[in-house]
This record gives C-alpha cells, sequence and structure tokens, in this order.
C-alpha cells in the first residue's frame, strides 16, 4: 500500500491517503475512523519525500506554499475534531463526494490562471489550505487533491509546480492533524510506518514519471483511479443500508 501510494504522491502531487484509506479497510480490517487517522500518519513520510523530489527541481513555490500552509495547519485540527463527531456514513460518502468532484475537475482540465494578486490572492489561498485541511483530517487524504486543481486555476501556477507545492504543503498539514490523531488513540502506528517508510523511494519514482508523462494521459489516469474508488465507497453504503 505504501509503495503504490508513494508513486501516486510522486506523480500527482497528493499524499496518497485517498489509495490508503479503502485499503486499510478493504486489505487490513481497519474502521473507517481508524483508516482515516493512520493514513494520514503513513502519508507525511511520503510527502517529505515528495517535495524533497520537487524542490531539487525548482518546482515548489513557496509563498503559496505558507500561505496554504497557514490555513491548513489549522484545517487539520478541525477536521480531526470532526472525525470523531460524524457518522460513519457521513464519512464514506463525503469521502466518494470529495473524490467524484475532484475527478470531474481534473476532466475539466484548464490553462494556469491568476484569479486574484497581492493580498486578496494571499488569502484565496489560506482559505483554500484551510479547506484542504480539514479534509486531511477529516478523510485521511493529505488535501493535494484540493490544493492542486486550486493552484493552477486561481494562482497561476503550472500543474508540475501545482503538485510540489501541494506536497511541501501537506508535510505541515500531516504533522497537524497526525499529533491530534495520535493524542486521541486513532493511529495504528505499526501500519503508519510500515506505509509510510516503503512509499519514501516510491514517490521518487512517481516524480520522475510526473515530469515524464504527457499531461493528459496523467489527467486520464488519476480520475479514474478517484472515481473507481468513489464508487466503490457509495457500494459500501448501499451495501450497509441493504443489509440493516
Amino acid at each position: 500500500m505504501g509503495v503504490v501510494a508513494g508513486v501516486l504522491a510522486g506523480l500527482f502531487g497528493v499524499g496518497g491517503g485517498f489509495i490508503m484509506v479503502p485499503l486499510y479497510v478493504m486489505w487490513v480490517g481497519l474502521d473507517q475512523r481508524k483508516s482515516h487517522a493512520t493514513s494520514l500518519a503513513a502519508v507525511v513520510p511520503i510527502a517529505v519525500a515528495g517535495a524533497i523530489g520537487y524542490a531539487t527541481t525548482g518546482d515548489v513555490v513557496w509563498h503559496a506554499a505558507f500561505a496554504l500552509l497557514a490555513g491548513s495547519i489549522f484545517g487539520a485540527l478541525y477536521g480531526v475534531k470532526l472525525l470523531g463527531q460524524v457518522s460513519l456514513k457521513f464519512l464514506q460518502l463525503g469521502f466518494a463526494t470529495l473524490l467524484f468532484a475532484s475527478a470531474v475537475r481534473l476532466i475539466w482540465s484548464s490553462q494556469p490562471h491568476l484569479l486574484l494578486e497581492g493580498l486578496p490572492g494571499i488569502v484565496l489561498l489560506i482559505g483554500v489550505g484551510f479547506f484542504a485541511g480539514v479534509m486531511s483530517g477529516l478523510f485521511g487524504v493529505g488535501g493535494g487533491i484540493i490544493m492542486v486543481p486550486a493552484l493552477i486555476i486561481a494562482s497561476g501556477v503550472d500543474a508540475i509546480q501545482a503538485r510540489g507545492t501541494s506536497l511541501a504543503v501537506i508535510v505541515g498539514s500531516g504533522i497537524s492533524g497526525t499529533w491530534a490523531n495520535y493524542r486521541k488513540g486513532n493511529i495504528e502506528v505499526p501500519f503508519a510506518l510500515l506505509s509510510g517508510i516503503a512509499g519514501i523511494p516510491a514517490v521518487f519514482l512517481g516524480v520522475y514519471l510526473s515530469h515524464s508523462l504527457p499531461e493528459r494521459i496523467s489527467v486520464i489516469l488519476f480520475s479514474f483511479i478517484l472515481l473507481s474508488i468513489a464508487i466503490q465507497q457509495v457500494r459500501k453504503v448501499i451495501n450497509g443500508q441493504a443489509q440493516h
């Protein structure tokens, strides 16, 4: 799971939690809440390696990263708080909705566009970071599936730099959310360590592929993965209702 998550993290600028969350449930047997928390912990070392990989080629926009990070750290703490308060059905449907929306947005690709400049632009990024942080703490994903499109369509950042910047931000929000989850006892530490460490070398392969694959191919692949996992989550909710 860590290797697959690492490759996908480097390739798409996300933490890899979108693949680890359902696999922790299906393959390891963790409940939904522990899967989200453990996934977020495993994302941290993967994001660190990915951010380093992109930074070495100059593909991290640091001023945008700091603005996003300012919002995402607090957003992740709030997301962890919500994790203990919402129902299992809501977690599954919310996670699926997030994946569906991200897939649609990636298919509907656009050229980099600068929506706001100066202070308004910074405020916008802080807001995007907060929302991504909430999703990170709540659903166990790094938030990159929100930040990458936002950086492209609102901040004028190209796709490669958006991925590198996203991974740099995920490091901070992931640490914040993981610490809060750890204090609540939500993390299966051995699983998180094994997945995270296994993903470190794999993420560099993903970074290499990100610079090598045509943009359209990577978008289609990523969208297909997101849609497949979202459908699986919705089916679990429907099957659960049928059993009751």
